[in-house]
């Protein structure tokens, strides 16, 4: 075989081995990409389409962002607030977010958007647990994208053997192709600030307050929490602003107040904690005649705002400059 020939032999295997290289390479990336679809369209998007929207905004475009559970969702309403006020807040928080969670949560807020103020409502304080039922995890953990918060928040919160259905979630969704729907694949599912909206109304009662002078120290590890949560605000320069939304038993009988009372207590030792701190505290229970509820039309449960109860307290609030600005 002549130089001339054998030259050319080499550089085709050459030609072959990175055409080879370039279509695994780009096989792969077709792959993780489809996998990434399937992953989104499969889940179950009811309760985590806020982390979703969150991940798509601008980068420093978010100047306060709202962190907590059910009862942050249902208490302010962010679409609200930048209509008539002109704050531009993206409500991250997520059903049964816990102490621990809302501590990753804050962690995330700052790593995607550093924004001025988290505002963080304290109801969970008085809990004494460090996630929550495994649909409800999910709810936090599957819409964040990848980033710093996600991966230590699931290596420290969820157990081992089940971390992997957190970073590759079609293993837990993979049977739920039966009930898809055209939402499924749908990319905007909700409000761009992540706002939560029902219009179910349930009438309430006056809720019981206990006097300022009963407090109750929080769960130690959950305290922990949130200690961490406040040097993670210090040290990237993000003013806190924490409240507590006011709230019923779950049915009116004398059984089921003393858990709110228990709660109430926290609470009060909470304020301390804040005011130690540094931080703004606002418990509403001790707003409740000012705010001006209709207990007839402002609740969709004796636990929940509706968004009637909802638009009150957000303009409440607002009015007050209790969001920090």
């Amino acid at each position: 075989m002549g130089f001339q020939e054998e030259l050319f032999q080499k550089r085709r295997r050459g030609f072959v081995v990175l055409k080879n290289v370039f279509l695994s390479g780009l096989f792969l990336v077709l792959l993780a990409l489809l996998l990434g679809r399937l992953m989104y369209v499969c889940r179950d998007k009811r309760d985590n389409w806020r982390q979703d929207n969150f991940a798509q905004l601008p980068r420093d475009s978010v100047d306060v962002v709202f962190i907590g559970n059910s009862h942050q969702f249902c208490s302010v309403n962010t679409d609200l607030l930048y209509d008539e006020y002109g704050i531009n807040g993206f409500m991250l928080a997520t059903p049964a977010q816990t102490v621990p969670m809302s501590y990753y949560a804050a962690m995330e807020a700052i790593e995607l958007q550093h924004p001025d103020v988290i505002v963080f409502e304290v109801l969970y304080c008085a809990n004494d647990f460090r996630t929550v039922l495994p649909e409800l995890s999910h709810s936090f953990f599957d819409g964040m994208p990848a980033c710093r918060a996600k991966w230590e928040g699931i290596r420290d919160l969820i157990e081992e053997e089940e971390r992997i259905y957190y970073h590759l979630n079609f293993g837990r969704y993979h049977s739920r192709w039966k009930s898809l729907t055209e939402e499924d694949f749908q990319s905007d599912l909700t409000s761009p600030r992540g706002s939560f909206f029902c219009d179910t109304i349930e009438p309430n009662w006056n809720i019981p307050v206990v006097p300022r002078g009963e407090k109750k120290e929080m769960p130690e590890e959950m305290l922990q929490y949130l200690e961490k949560m406040v040097e993670l605000c210090r040290e990237n320069d993000v003013r806190m602003v924490w409240y507590v939304a006011p709230f019923n038993a779950l049915k009116d009988e004398e059984a089921f107040y003393e858990d709110v009372f228990e709660r109430q207590r926290v609470f009060n030792w909470v304020e301390d904690y804040a005011q130690d701190q540094g931080i703004p505290f606002y418990n509403l229970f001790y707003e409740i005649d000012q705010i001006g509820f209709d207990w007839e039309k402002d609740f969709m449960d004796t636990q929940h705002l509706n968004c009637y109860g909802q638009e009150k307290l957000t303009r409440y609030m607002a009015e007050r400059g209790y969001f920090g600005f």
